[in-house]
């Protein structure tokens, strides 16, 4: 179903109800007091009748009912019963007494002194009525046909309004809901046109005041960013092809030399030498790209508790000088922490070791001297971890784009690596709500500055 149809149906509903209460309410109200008005006409009649014969002398029986059958006020079926304290009837308006006068009534309007109810679609009226001399009974029964009328008029008149307004409702509710929702249908069809290929398109705003400007605005923003994400995932794909190609042709390359023509064991050697180095170069790619894609894939998957800074940096020093055996590392602190809890921060061993043997690893690869040094600082808010060397430096314009995957600056033609390190750091810092900041000045070093939150 749909929601225009759904709105006006559940609007139509809510309409139909309350329609039906304030129709309900005004029948009511209405019956009740023309009920009560009834009978207190009817008690008026009794109570007339009854003076006229108790209390004026000269009238009869037989003359005061002459009277009623003649009266222009007399109601419809009107009877009039009068009886004596003692029950003994002492004026009846009928030759024919009817069924309800009995005994037992007549005791219980002497108690209730005043009793009301239906019989055969008549009101009866039952009043203790004192006289001059004495007290008397009054039944009193007529139909009251004019309310009955009334009543079904207005009966009908409630609902042939209850009808209209529930179709004057439903008319309207689908003018006003196609109106209301016609910038949804806009936003459907802009949507429909949005695929993969094409995400740059974008959803009019409107006025930008209501919750569909509010959801345009928020779907906008997501589709920037899958815009983004999509850009970023074909420049990593493409970028990744092309890293891939070049160690997998040497190796084919390679291969094809080896088995067309002949050789001799020594070159057999030099040719598995070429393949092991090639090989490796895919082995080392493989792993980078793992690593910059693991990190914020499932980050929800990531276990995050307390870490001591100065034992991840032990760690990744011994790690990059066995890997490599002519690596040098200085660590040290910048100041002596005088509180444990100054060299804690919460995130992942793991992905805070791969963080910096990538940038010890990548301090000493570029030095001249393979030297890297490492210092740790704090404050009650953050560590903050400085990784130096004297090498070869980043030119100025090189630097926005460091933390790119793939990219590799002019001067690091010379030196292995596929521009994969970085970014990995630049994802893992990111991940720990932290900075990584970049000095450097060509030919004199570079420093890196990672800022870590303790908590």
């Amino acid at each position: 179903m749909q929601i225009r149809t759904r709105l006006v149906l559940q609007f139509s509903g809510i309409v139909a109800v309350i329609l039906l209460f304030f129709s309900g309410f005004i029948y009511y109200r209405y019956s009740t007091e023309r009920q009560h008005n009834f009978y207190d006409r009817l008690k008026a009649r009794a109570s007339t009748t009854a003076r006229l014969l108790v209390d004026v002398q000269g009238f009869d029986p037989a003359l005061l009912g002459l009277i009623d059958r003649n009266s222009l006020s007399r109601l419809t079926g009107e009877e009039v019963y009068i009886f004596s304290y003692k029950n003994e009837p002492l004026y009846a308006s009928t030759k024919q007494r009817a069924a309800f006068v009995t005994p037992e009534l007549l005791d219980r309007v002497r108690l209730e002194r005043e009793v009301r109810f239906e019989d055969n679609g008549r009101q009866v009226l039952g009043v203790l009525f004192a006289g001059r001399y004495d007290r008397f009974v009054i039944l009193a029964a007529a139909t009251d046909a004019i309310g009955r009328q009334q009543r079904r008029d207005l009966r009908n008149d409630l609902l042939l309004g209850l009808l209209g307004g529930v179709v004057i409702t439903v008319l309207s509710g689908f003018v006003f809901a196609g109106q209301a929702l016609r910038p949804v249908a806009g936003i459907n069809a802009r949507i429909s046109r949005i695929s993969a290929q094409d995400l740059r398109q974008r959803l009019d705003e409107g006025n930008g005041r209501d919750e569909l400007a509010e959801l345009a605005r928020n779907f906008n923003r997501l589709l920037h960013r899958l815009e983004d994400a999509f850009e970023q995932q074909r420049a990593f794909v493409s970028s990744a092809s092309h890293e891939l190609r070049t160690p997998l042709a040497a190796l084919k390359t390679e291969i094809q030399v080896a088995l067309d023509e002949p050789h001799s064991v020594d070159e057999h050697v030099r040719v598995l030498e070429i393949l092991l180095h090639d090989t490796n170069r895919l082995v080392g790619l493989t792993n980078g790209l793992l690593q910059l894609a693991r990190p914020t894939s499932h980050p929800e998957a990531v276990t995050f508790g307390e870490v001591r800074m100065e034992e991840v940096l032990l760690e990744a020093q011994t790690e990059v000088q066995r890997s490599n055996a002519g690596y040098q590392v200085d660590f040290g602190f910048d100041r002596v922490p005088d509180d444990d809890h100054l060299t804690l921060v919460h995130g992942s061993e793991a992905l805070l070791k791969t963080l910096f043997c990538n940038l010890i690893g990548n301090a000493c690869k570029y030095s001249p001297d393979h030297r890297a040094e490492v210092r740790l600082d704090f404050d009650v808010t953050h560590c903050r971890v400085t990784v130096r060397d004297r090498g070869i430096g980043i030119a100025s314009e090189d630097e926005p784009h460091l933390f790119q995957p793939f990219f590799r600056g002019k001067n690091a033609a010379a030196h292995e690596g596929f521009g994969i390190g970085l970014a990995v750091c630049d994802r893992i810092v990111r991940l720990h709500r932290g900075e990584i900041g970049v000095r450097s000045e060509l030919g004199r070093g570079t420093e890196f500055v990672v800022t870590l939150p303790h908590f």
